[in-house]
């Protein structure tokens, strides 16, 4: 029989798991709207990647700045005002009738959903020792896949059926619901670290953004992030009004998508965790597979881009560089989290994840600007531009192959890590870093 306290974890962490997916299915209800919007509103590719692009202009920033303030503020009252955000946003959204109340309302939901994944983690790993954590961040991670998942099958058909503008209302009424339960049943775990928990000192911040195998494994990130922004915008109104699929039919893509990232990610994780245990190095376990997974994806979208081949090939490229590039976030994120100091791990993280996450303001934007350099022929736009995000990602995995080598930059760092008994004089230093 389970304790209390077992039954109260289990609850919080289904909650938090709820959370996620309906964070991923208010970030993607838009892509699937989009024809529908773009029909109505009379919207041009130009605004409609604009659109896709405000999402992500608070995006980055609201994470990196949530993602401070939890060590502070009590996780539950973050993400109730992240719900009210959320729900502010889906509201707006549907009582729109013009290109900047669609911006505005996406800037909002930007600014919501920036901080969720750092947030729900860092609120479920309060109700589990240190060593038990690697379980719930595996369940974060697959709730969101699982939105991913829900949102290909039911958001088309609920759009088809009822409109969008009632699609975001009764996502702004799912999150309501969500809010409510979790005003009575939400509580902070009692598992956060122990002082004795974070050893060593601090670097400067100006060492550790400046370390190769931070920016280059950030870059790897960025360059892999350019075609994933791109399910929240275009990739639904590409596949239904540029390859003529019903708005099924692109669900089903999107669908089979998201199964291949999974399986992927969970195969190759094993494989990396294994070689590790073996003995290979963390160059050849942790960059390597991110690294080699986005020249192939990169070849996959340049192809696509600039190769002239059927509806069938055109889907196949896609499939294979939009799941294997997904393998770059668990990875970088490992990476970073390997070479950070302790009590500067949260911190980098967030600032890693802000900088790569900002490749979405740039992505939808480009799609709209190549569509216009096109005539307005939006599959010769979209294509033109996921190559070119191809050739971006070849690069980057290049750079890293050569120039990241995480335990080389870690005793780099940890030759300049200051040690607790010398905090007085570090403060005036951290200050200026």
């Amino acid at each position: 029989m389970q304790s209390p306290s077992t039954q109260r974890r289990a609850l919080i962490v289904a909650m938090l798991l709820a959370v996620m997916v309906i964070s991923v299915l208010d970030k993607t209800i838009f892509a699937f709207a989009g024809p529908q919007i773009i029909d109505e509103l009379k919207l041009t590719p130009e605004q409609f990647g604009f659109i896709g692009s405000a999402f992500f202009f608070l995006y980055s920033v609201s994470g990196v700045l949530v993602g401070f303030l939890a060590n502070r503020v009590a996780s539950r009252w973050i993400l109730s005002g992240m719900s009210v955000v959320w729900m502010g946003a889906q509201i707006l959204t549907a009582i729109s009738t013009s290109f900047y109340a669609l911006v505005a309302s996406r800037m909002l939901l930007g600014a919501g959903c920036g901080p969720g994944t750092a947030v729900t983690q860092h609120a479920a790993f309060k109700w589990y020792a240190p060593r038990d954590r690697v379980l719930p961040g595996a369940w974060i991670h697959i709730a969101i896949m699982v939105g991913a998942i829900l949102g290909a099958l039911s958001l088309p058909l609920l759009i088809q059926h009822l409109g969008w503008r009632v699609g975001y209302l009764m996502l702004a009424g799912v999150g309501l619901v969500w809010l409510v339960v979790w005003l009575f049943v939400g509580r902070e775990g009692q598992h956060d670290e122990a002082p004795g928990e974070i050893v060593g000192g601090t670097a400067s911040y100006r060492h550790l953004l400046l370390n190769r195998t931070f920016i280059f494994i950030t870059l790897l990130g960025f360059c892999s992030y350019l075609p994933n922004a791109l399910i929240y915008s275009w990739i639904p109104t590409y596949l239904q009004k540029g390859l003529g699929m019903t708005p099924m039919q692109s669900g089903y893509v999107v669908m089979a998508a998201t199964i291949g990232v999974i399986v992927l990610n969970l195969v190759v994780s094993a494989l990396s965790q294994r070689a590790l245990k073996r003995g290979a190095s963390v160059r050849l376990a942790m960059v390597f597979p991110p690294a080699i997974a986005c020249v192939i994806g990169g070849i996959a979208m340049s192809l696509l881009g600039f190769v002239e081949q059927g509806v069938a090939l055109t889907i196949t490229l896609y499939l294979i560089g939009g799941i294997v590039v997904n393998l770059t976030t668990t990875f970088s994120n490992t990476t970073v989290a390997y070479i950070a100091p302790a009590k500067q791990r949260g911190s980098m993280l967030a600032l890693h994840i802000g900088l790569m996450t900002s490749a979405g303001m740039i992505a939808p934007h480009v799609v709209g600007q190549a569509i216009g350099w096109e005539g307005g022929d939006l599959v010769k736009g979209f294509e033109l531009a996921v190559g070119l995000f191809g050739l971006a990602l070849i690069a980057g995995g290049l750079l890293a192959l050569r120039l990241v080598n995480p335990e080389r930059d870690l005793h780099t760092i940890g030759a300049l890590t200051r040690q607790p008994d010398s905090a007085s004089n570090n403060e005036p230093a951290a200050s200026q870093a």
